[in-house]
Formats: structure tokens, sequence, C-alpha cells
């Protein structure tokens, strides 16, 4: 017996099968079609997935209008001790001249400045408003 033979082996060859019963075959119909949608459904959940990726991507990142030139109003002979920027706000630690510290928070897409915070030595509480 050669390896190479042109005839397959008996065991390899399919056997006559018999129909499958109608019920059986209504059964496999509706299993395809399920595979189908899931397999559609899939397909949609993956092309979102990847939608999402590309539009985060490409998005142009300054979502705000450029900001020109900004005032920021503080004492006469007050200086800036640190300055610190999260996001679109501006926080500015600046000293004042007669030994006071406060902290000046800015909103860098409109310029306007959002909150003074000031510190008061002794432990005093400042009165609202103030």
């Amino acid at each position: 017996m050669s390896f190479l033979s042109s005839r397959p082996s008996p065991a390899l060859e399919d056997p006559e099968e018999p129909p499958l019963d109608p019920a059986v075959e209504r059964v496999h119909q509706k299993l395809r079609g399920l595979l189908r949608v899931s397999t559609l459904v899939m397909a949609a959940g993956l092309i979102a997935v990847f939608a999402a990726i590309l539009y985060r991507v490409t998005r142009d990142g300054d979502s705000g209008r450029p900001l020109g030139d900004v005032t920021v109003p503080a004492p006469t002979g007050a200086s800036i001790a640190s300055a610190s920027a999260d996001g679109d706000r501006l926080t500015l630690v600046v000293d004042e001249p007669g030994g006071g510290r406060q902290a000046v928070v800015v909103d860098l897409s409109s310029g306007e400045v959002i909150a003074r915070v000031r510190l008061i030595a002794g432990g005093a509480s400042a009165p609202a408003g103030n």
C-alpha cells in the first residue's frame, strides 16, 4: 500500500447521512440566525469602540477660546510667591506688602478672578464678604 494512494481511506469517507428531522432542522436554522445576529452585534460594538478611540485621538484638545491678556488686580507692592495651573484654572499665591498672603484663582477661559483666599495671622477668621 502506497502512502500517496489516490483513494481515500474508508475511515475518512463520510457515510450517507439521513436527512434531519424537521424539528431539528428548525432549531438548526434558529441557531444560525442567532449566530448571525450576535456576530453583527459584536461587529457593531467593535466599530463603536474604534470610532470612540479615533474620535478621542483626533479631536482638538483646546476646547476653550484663546485667552488674550488678563489683568488680575493685586495690592500695590504685592509679589507673586507661586503660580499653579490646573486645566482652565490658574492659582496665584500673592505675598502682600503688609506681610499677608492670599491665593487668587483665575478662570483662564474667561480671564475672570473666581476667588480670593486670604490667610490671616493669629487664627482669627475674616468676616464674610471681605
